[in-house]
């Protein structure tokens, strides 16, 4: 008997074995060179940081981190995109790792540092959300590395002096020369009244005053608009705090007649207008480039009077992509392209009325290559680079494992967060 129950047993492990032997491991998700396997983690850390970015961009847009995985996104489910984006991140981060090696590179301590600080910190806030999803610390590592090594990578072929294919600042000017557009600007905002005989008032005012300061502008050089730009912040700022003083007189008559007596202790405050902002004072910043449109399109007053660069001075990349082009900023800058230097001209969208006067880029080009030289490299030479990232995804081979593709899916780490969060 006892030997019959040896026997089952043997036979029960040899199965139990072969099935297991016939199930797929999940715990990679993708093979390179052969038998080179990479961690499930590091694709669902990918998924799960493509997610985390559009639940901030829910809460930012909508006050709710909240995302509906069966909405479109670039013509496809947001639920297939998100899948995509981290299949494309995970063979990169193999591609850029590998080749980080083949070429001889190494992070130095102070990239590791950072690396080892940053997983620290993620760990530290979400260590137990992570272990939740199935995302180690290693995993974590390896995608913050592969991100320093892309870096290197870049300035390795195009940045430093010696790269293979290093950029010089000649080639940067005539880059900035034949994609650039220069100019200053005065924006004055369109009103903001809900009732339409206001709004059409203020509009009219607004007007006035735009065609006042375009009459000003002419004959001016593009030097000589600045003097204009100041006068404008001037007048606006003027105008903001005489109505500012108004309303608080109005508040003051009113608590007068209905309101309590105010004691010593006692204060109101009141609250601009709301179609009086610190844009109505003037425009003129320079544009930051690869910053989103959104950015572009803020407005603050320049106060630091030491600063070389001059605030009014606007430099714009006129080969953004369609998207850029059909922001407010885009289709201003286009109008502006089309101008002749030196000549201000009125435009008008939705939100503003503007003076613009368009400059001469390569009085500038040289400057603002020596002020904006890596962002510049970047726009330069991005594309390129990714096309070369690309190709070595394609010699490396890279195998996906389906089974593991199939099983951590975006609606898998959506759920996760969630239970998680709601425990």
């Amino acid at each position: 008997m006892n030997k019959f129950k040896k026997a089952l047993a043997a036979i029960s492990a040899a199965a139990m074995m072969f099935t297991m032997s016939g199930c797929s491991d999940t715990r990679y998700v993708m093979t390179y060179k052969g038998n080179e396997q990479v961690n499930a983690g590091v694709y669902i850390y990918n998924l799960y940081s493509e997610m985390s970015y559009e639940l901030t961009m829910s809460y930012y847009t909508t006050g709710q981190a909240i995302i509906d995985l069966d909405s479109d996104r670039d013509g496809q489910k947001l639920r297939d995109y998100l899948v995509e984006k981290a299949r494309k991140d995970t063979k990169e981060c193999v591609a850029l790792t590998y080749k980080f090696n083949e070429f001889g590179l190494e992070l130095t301590e102070e990239e590791l540092q950072s690396v080892n600080d940053d997983v620290k910190s993620i760990w530290d806030a979400s260590g137990d959300l992570m272990e939740e999803e199935g995302i180690s610390k290693e995993s974590i590592k390896t995608v913050l590395k592969a991100q320093k090594m892309r870096e290197r990578l870049f300035n390795y072929y195009y940045a430093a002096e010696d790269g293979k294919e290093a950029v010089t600042d000649d080639d940067l000017k005539k880059y900035v020369e034949e994609n650039y557009l220069r100019y200053k600007a005065i924006r004055i905002s369109k009103s903001s009244a809900e009732d339409a005989e206001e709004a059409e008032k203020e509009n009219k005012e607004n007007e006035a005053t735009r065609d006042e300061f375009l009459a000003k502008a002419e004959g001016l050089s593009y030097d000589e608009f600045d003097a204009l730009i100041e006068e404008y912040n001037e007048y606006a700022q003027a105008k903001l705090e005489a109505e500012t003083s108004s309303d608080e007189d109005s508040a003051a008559e009113e608590d007068s007649i209905v309101g309590p007596m105010p004691s010593d202790d006692t204060a109101t405050e009141v609250d601009a207008p709301e179609d009086s902002t610190e844009e109505d004072a003037g425009l003129g910043d320079e544009l930051v480039l690869d910053e989103s449109a959104e950015s572009a399109e803020s407005d603050d007053i320049a106060t630091d009077a030491e600063d070389e660069t001059n605030p009014n001075d606007t430099m714009y990349d006129m080969g953004q992509g369609e998207e850029a082009e059909n922001t407010d900023t885009g289709k201003l800058a286009k109008f502006i392209n089309g101008l002749e230097i030196g000549k201000a001209t009125a435009y008008e969208d939705d939100g503003f009325y503007y003076i613009v006067m368009k400059g001469d880029v390569t009085e500038n080009s040289e400057k603002y290559v020596t002020d904006n030289r890596e962002t510049l490299l970047n726009n330069m030479k991005g594309d390129e680079f990714q096309g070369k990232i690309d190709s070595w995804v394609e010699e490396l081979d890279i195998k996906e494992n389906a089974d593991a593709i199939k099983k951590y899916t975006a609606q898998v780490v959506y759920d996760k967060q969630n239970d998680f969060y709601n425990k």
